[in-house]
């Protein structure tokens, strides 16, 4: 694995909170937030668990994972009869389950089949950009470059060449749904001062609780409020509307400064899944570093990334507790 690149989340969501110009609180929360994020993933990468990996999943499971996620993006576009990427108003139409399991089956198993060397599997970034939505694109760009990153030694150009390919597929993405380049900007200010006002109302001991992240799978199974819809009502916006509260955002709604016990926990996760050597774990991997990066600006607040989560925390326990009965055996 490349050292330090779970580094990368906590960089960028200093970076993305100093370009949208954060409140003086905000900023002192947000370093410590991501100071004890850093800090995570040190002692991450020095704590010791055993892989085991998943022996009943088969690569042509993920193979037809891949096939079904393809299948449920065509599927859509032919119910709705319009394109969103060029309609931007037809995104609502989209089947908001339908789309979750897309991005659920879709990035993890195009990413397994490109580490072996498949490229049909970059059907799948082409393909999901027709949603019209920017996020499954950029984490699916961001997951299938880690994993060439892993295949090749560091070389700049590589890098420069990959970063300008994900710039130019978000602005080409961007130009096509009609939005200009500079309210990108204003995008990140706005995001930011959602953030502002979260840490400068909500009690130190947070709002929700908890109630916040778990609405992300409350509300796939059960329906209701979603995560986002949470934030808006907590900011008193009109209803209906959902809105993006950064990588901190969620969880200081829910535990108020103990947000940075669980961006240490997360820093942790990263650290360690970072040494996992089988492809499978490293697909894990791969897939949570990318939603982790994309999550500075729109947070983890989903279930089929919750899913994702959830596989890796499961695989290191299980491995640091093989090492616990190996050592006593």
């Amino acid at each position: 694995m490349r050292p330090g690149l779970p580094l990368l989340i906590p960089i960028l969501f200093v970076t993305f909170i100093t370009l949208g110009i954060a409140s003086y609180k905000t900023l002192l929360v947000g370093t410590l937030f991501a100071a004890a994020f850093s800090y995570g993933v040190f002692k991450g990468e020095k704590i010791p668990w055993k892989e085991r990996e998943f022996k009943f999943i088969k690569e042509e499971h993920l193979v037809w994972a891949f096939l079904i996620s393809l299948l449920l993006i065509v599927l859509q576009i032919f119910m709705i009869r319009r394109v969103p990427l060029l309609d931007s108003s037809a995104r609502h139409l989209l089947n908001p389950r339908l789309t979750a399991l897309t991005y659920f089956l879709g990035v993890p198993s195009s990413v397994y089949l490109f580490s072996k060397g498949k490229k049909y599997s970059l059907a799948y970034p082409l393909l999901v950009a027709l949603y019209g939505y920017r996020t499954p694109v950029l984490v699916s760009f961001l997951a299938l470059g880690a994993a060439y990153s892993e295949r090749r030694s560091f070389d700049l150009k590589y890098l420069v060449s990959f970063s300008l390919l994900i710039l130019v597929g978000l602005i080409g993405i961007a130009l096509l749904r009609g939005d200009a380049i500079s309210s990108q900007l204003i995008r990140i200010q706005a995001t930011t001062s959602v953030l502002d006002v979260i840490i400068d109302r909500a009690p130190w001991h947070g709002f929700y609780h908890g109630h916040l992240q778990w609405a992300g799978i409350r509300s796939y199974f059960l329906g209701g409020y979603s995560p986002r819809y949470l934030v808006a009502r907590f900011l008193y916006v009109e209803t209906g509307v959902s809105i993006t509260p950064t990588l901190l955002g969620g969880m200081y709604l829910d535990f108020g400064v103990f947000s940075i016990l669980e961006g240490f926990l997360l820093g942790i996760y990263y650290g360690m899944i970072s040494k996992a050597e089988s492809l499978l774990l490293k697909v894990v991997y791969y897939t949570t570093l990318a939603y982790g990066i994309v999550g500075v600006e729109t947070g983890v607040l989903d279930l089929p990334v919750y899913v994702f989560f959830f596989i890796g925390f499961y695989a290191l326990i299980r491995g640091k507790y093989s090492i616990r009965v190996t050592r006593v055996g």
